[in-house]
């Protein structure tokens, strides 16, 4: 049968508002979810007080929505190829064509189809009056419905003259959104997350999807012009105008256009013509018929886990009519009169009750007790599900698992016969329970307590794939200057671009970091790498970016590196140079603000700042001139503290590093080539300390230094580039740096510009307590394997996750590979990082390792593994992305 012939329930929509025929106004927003694995026995009460309290303040009728938006790979690269089409960039042809190979080399992978994610949406009914179930009696509430009638009748003529009984008022739809708006805020606290209003385009989509008869929903448009009825006007007895939206009823027409046939007793079969083909869909809904009353929080949390458990999307609608606490208490007192009258005709007939009719009463008996006890509110409660499959054999096979996997929690589904058209209806947003056979009556913890806005989504699902999730291997896509945008609707929480990365030596941190910035390059992004260890001195070339577009340059190699890196030079101003170098010559000479040669320095920096060629070696030629030139009335103890400056800094220019920090006046230094997408700074011989390390030498001090004038270059490289295009600066051993109180207040700096100058600093450390307070101003966080428990308790509290001993194991037993990831909506995951390519990985692998000998470890490990677990065994967590060659994917692809 077609759609349209069912009873459609909606009038009319506008934004979040769904208007539907028989009154009611419901009001319908996305909730972006919270982080729930990681919490501890006691921190998961927090949630579930916060969802009750709700529940028990609640007086509307409600809506649960959660919705599997499968994750479709070939449509998010598909459009990120058409964001790079949009840009002008050198390496733009490169970028297609990486992520061409990289979408057929993802879509190849079987267990990386159909996975899903899960967004929910909460509905809440507007006017209570017109809930389900009031509290009248039955005489009230006839009188009242006469009333509504009468009023209903005269409606369009108290209003004003020329408008229907059916038309909404523009008044009365601004009234409904400023009451969404005051229940939006109720939401914030009941979810503790980001909750919006949905757009007319999404509710609209919402509805749609309904009918879509394809897994990934392509068959589904996003309708942003949509409009459900026509604007009209009319004139009250005062003579003012009054402007109304009329419903046309055929504008939901193109959304049921999907023809329906009741396949089985049991099963619809969805078709519809899909790019010039028929394509079929088998769906199967099922509802309810018994759940425990008993709420077991915090193991309860059956909703939640459907959604991180089973490997198939399942849709899910749960409807919750508000019953007062008054209501249901009186009800099972009428509940227990009648069993008393039950006994009393069975002791009139001579006969006796059986076992049943004691169980029921004693259980309505501590019901009674419980709910006036409590105070709580009753919700009588629908619960939906919907499972697709494109055969008839799959979809019976995703049934019988789903109903295995709720029986865990002591919920019984069915399929009701002849029943599945109904159903259908009754999951529409604006919609109402139409089949009553199957009605659970339940409290408010039960629902609380399914764990409804818990999450298990992660990353932007745009740009580019970095990864994928160690549940259920969801792919990852990451867009890294998307909380930049300010899009509209975004949800985010973090408005930082930048990232930090933690992790232990040989967990996969560099990898990572280069990856990140490689696939930012090919999207369009433009790079400065900071590299200390010089671990990047091979990347004369990489797989899709050809040696013309690398800038390599290894500081100290050419004597034409001389006095590059003076702080004069480095800064974005003459000021902002002096600073610099006040700090610098200070820190290696140990001087304090305190001291009289703190005060020389001052003086020298100051006077050499106003000459046309500002640099250190110009200062140390000040003091020397100063020293030898002393003027009339210069005390003892200041000529003394000049003596001991010059001589300190004049043996530190004789260090071999010093060379490069300390230019002199008329050199002919060079500069870094900022014309090229990828440019790596490495330093030949540099000489970091350790962090335990406590008395440093003159090599180590200078060494830290230079790092320190990279890093305000950096910071002119971020104010003099293009705004409009993206910038990363990494970052690696960033600890050297925030040692120094001028270079932690240049990193600060560029993390919290970086915003506007559309600039991410990319920065990497081994321990978590190397990123201090940075970690306030960053948007996404990556942590890799950390060794010590303080460095794991320090990185939680950085997430803003418990330091439980779960958690802290996690982070400490990570695998080579693996990370946990924050992204910029507060949501957390452990994910695999996956080069998709084994060109890739090679470039960027810093083991010393040959591929004969790793080639020889895979061998011998796999004969172990072999030996142990048999393949049809193998576990989902021994899984392991498989590289592919990238040159042959891209014969393919070409």
């Amino acid at each position: 049968m077609k759609t349209a012939i069912l009873d459609f329930p909606i009038k009319h929509i506008d934004g979040n508002l769904v208007f539907s025929k028989d009154g009611r106004v419901t009001a319908y927003y996305q909730v972006s979810g919270f982080n729930y694995d990681f919490l501890d026995h006691d921190d998961k009460f927090i949630p579930f007080q916060s969802q009750l309290a709700f529940l028990y303040n609640n007086k509307s009728d409600l809506h649960y929505v959660v919705e599997p938006f499968p994750t479709n790979i070939e449509e998010i690269l598909d459009n990120t190829i058409e964001d790079i089409k949009q840009r002008n960039y050198l390496l733009k042809e490169n970028g297609i064509e990486f992520m061409k190979a990289t979408k057929k080399a993802l879509i190849n992978r079987k267990n990386m189809t159909e996975t899903s994610e899960y967004l929910q949406f909460f509905g809440v009914q507007l006017n209570p009056g017109k809930n389900r179930y009031g509290d009248e009696n039955a005489g009230l509430g006839l009188i009242n419905s006469v009333k509504e009638l009468f009023k209903g009748m005269n409606e369009s003529v108290n209003r004003a003259n020329g408008l229907h009984a059916n038309d909404i008022l523009e008044d009365e739809i601004l009234m409904w959104h400023d009451q969404s708006d005051m229940v939006m805020e109720n939401l914030r606290s009941a979810y503790n997350c980001i909750i919006r209003p949905l757009q007319t385009a999404e509710t609209v989509y919402l509805i749609e999807k309904e009918f879509s008869v394809t897994l990934n929903n392509s068959d589904v448009p996003f309708r942003r012009t949509f409009f459900s009825g026509m604007l009209v006007e009319g004139v009250d007895d005062d003579g003012y105008v009054q402007k109304a939206i009329r419903p046309v009823e055929k504008s939901f027409l193109d959304v049921q256009d999907t023809n329906i046939e009741e396949h089985t007793p049991t099963t619809l079969k969805f078709s519809k013509i899909v790019n010039d083909e028929i394509v079929d869909l088998y769906v199967k809904y099922l509802v309810v018929s018994d759940m425990d009353s008993v709420n077991y929080f915090p193991n309860f949390e059956w909703l939640y886990n459907i959604q991180s458990k089973l490997k198939f999307p399942v849709g899910v609608s749960i409807r919750a009519y508000y019953q007062s606490n008054e209501r249901i208490t009186k009800r099972l007192s009428n509940k227990l009169l009648e069993y008393d009258d039950q006994r009393k005709e069975a002791y009139k007939a001579g006969a006796t009750t059986d076992l049943s009719l004691d169980l029921s009463q004693k259980g309505t008996i501590q019901a009674e007790a419980y709910f006036k006890k409590s105070g709580q509110p009753a919700y009588a409660c629908s619960f939906v599900f919907k499972v697709t499959a494109t055969s008839k054999k799959e979809l019976e096979t995703r049934y019988k698992i789903l109903k295995d996997e709720l029986v865990k929690y002591g919920i019984k589904v069915v399929s009701p016969y002849g029943e599945q058209i109904s159903l259908l209806v009754e999951r529409l947003l604006g919609s109402r329970q139409i089949n009553n056979d199957y009605k659970i009556e339940c409290d408010s913890g039960i629902l609380a307590g399914m764990m409804f806005g818990a999450t298990t989504n992660i990353g932007d699902n745009r740009g580019f794939y970095i990864g994928f999730t160690e549940r259920l291997h969801r792919p990852v896509f990451i867009q890294p200057d998307l909380a930049a945008k300010s899009f509209e609707g975004l949800g985010n929480i973090e408005d930082s671009i930048s990232a930090i990365v933690a992790g232990a030596t040989g967990k996969g941190k560099s990898v990572f970091m280069n990856l990140f910035t490689y696939l930012s390059v090919l999207t369009g992004s433009e790079a400065i790498i900071i590299d200390p260890k010089g671990d990047r001195k091979d990347w004369k070339s990489l797989p899709m970016i050809p040696e013309e577009y690398i800038s390599l340059w290894t500081l100290g190699e050419s004597k034409d590196d001389a006095g590059c890196l003076d702080p004069f030079r480095t800064s974005v101003d003459i000021d902002e140079g002096k600073a610099i170098a006040l700090d610098i010559l200070s820190y290696l000479t140990s001087t304090d603000i305190k001291d009289v040669e703190y005060t020389i320095l001052n003086e020298a920096i100051e006077y050499v700042g106003e000459t046309s060629d500002p640099c250190i070696g110009a200062v140390i030629d000040y003091l020397v001139h100063l020293y030898i030139n002393r003027p009339e009335g210069m005390s003892d103890k200041r000529y003394v503290a000049l003596e001991g400056l010059k001589d300190a800094l004049l043996t530190l220019k004789n260090q071999p590093l010093s060379v490069l920090l300390f230019g002199e006046v008329g050199q002919n230094y060079r500069t870094l080539n900022v014309n090229k997408p990828l440019q790596v700074l490495m330093v030949q011989n540099l000489n970091l300390p350790d962090i335990e390390t406590k008395n440093l030498r003159p090599s180590q001090k200078i060494s830290e230094a230079i790092l320190i004038s990279i890093t305000a270059f950096t910071k002119q490289y971020m104010f003099t580039q293009d705004r409009s295009k993206h910038k990363i600066i990494l970052q690696d051993e960033a600890s050297t740096i925030d040692r120094s109180p001028i270079g932690r207040e240049l990193m600060d700096f560029i993390i919290r510009k970086g915003r506007y100058y559309n600039t991410t600093l990319l920065k990497g450390s081994q321990n978590a307590t190397d990123h201090g307070n940075d970690v306030a101003n960053v948007g996404m966080k990556f942590s890799f394997g950390l060794r010590t428990r303080k460095e794991a308790m320090e990185m939680l509290e950085f997430l803003n996750l418990p330091q439980t001993e779960g958690n802290l194991n996690k982070l400490r037993s990570l695998q080579k590979g693996k990370c946990l990831f924050q992204d910029i909506y507060g949501r957390t995951a452990v994910i695999y990082i996956d080069p998709v390519f084994n060109d890739i990985l090679q470039a960027f692998d810093s083991s010393t390792s040959t591929e004969e000998e790793r080639e020889r470890e895979r061998r011998r490990r796999d004969g172990i593994k072999n030996t142990s677990i048999p393949d049809d065994e193998e576990t989902e967590e021994s899984y392991e992305p498989e590289t592919v060659e990238m040159e042959k994917e891209m014969q393919e692809v070409s």
